[in-house]
């Protein structure tokens, strides 16, 4: 089993979908039931249960892959990597990263959703007056993403939590077999002039 961490951001769509193409994949993107699959929010297992329930894909033959959970990486990486299975964290060339949350924020907080307005006036309002930053939507934006990303990675990161890079795994085939044990006989259309990647959230 592979869990492929991430706070978002950083082609996790599309990385499940070329996965997903492969024979003989179980993926589950941006869910924290594995069996289930449905959107975070909706419905989640335990760390134990979630890895219990990739061990019992592995066992019926399929490679279970998880992306993007959201568990926090002091809770699932330790059950996982117990379990036998291969934990890291995906991530994107920082700035890139950033604004794609950015992005993803300032679209919610325009739109009207009341959680993300609620979100990024908790975490930013008193941070930018306290390092005297000019109190505005844009900067609260920027602010909860620079935090929101950045907060997640350094937890992994604290944790010698290996690290692969977005860029990488979608421009080099050899890179994205390494990272999810992909057989050379799988063959996936990204790779054969077919591409499926799609920003989630343009910046």
């Amino acid at each position: 089993m592979i869990v492929a961490e991430s706070i978002g951001f950083s082609a996790t769509h599309s990385i499940s979908e070329i996965l997903s193409e492969v024979p003989g994949y179980e993926v589950s993107h941006g869910s924290q039931h594995f069996v289930e699959k449905c959107p975070i929010g909706q419905g989640s297992q335990s760390v134990n249960d979630f890895i219990d329930s990739m061990a019992a894909s592995d066992a019926a033959g399929n490679r279970a892959v998880a992306v993007h959970t959201l568990f926090p990486p002091q809770d699932l990486k330790p059950v996982c990597q117990a379990a036998g299975g291969d934990y890291w964290l995906l991530v994107r060339e920082p700035v890139a990263q950033i604004e794609s949350c950015f992005a993803w924020i300032s679209n919610g907080v325009l739109s009207g959703n009341p959680g993300h307005f609620q979100h990024v006036l908790k975490a930013s309002l008193a941070e930018l007056a306290r390092i005297g930053a000019p109190v505005n939507l844009p900067n609260a934006c920027y602010y909860y993403a620079m935090n929101h990303v950045l907060s997640y990675n350094l937890v992994a990161l604290g944790m010698e939590t290996p690290v692969r890079r977005m860029e990488d795994l979608l421009s080099d085939e050899a890179a994205f077999r390494a990272a999810f044990a992909v057989p050379e006989t799988g063959e996936s259309p990204h790779f054969q002039g077919d591409e499926v990647h799609r920003a989630a959230h343009r910046s």
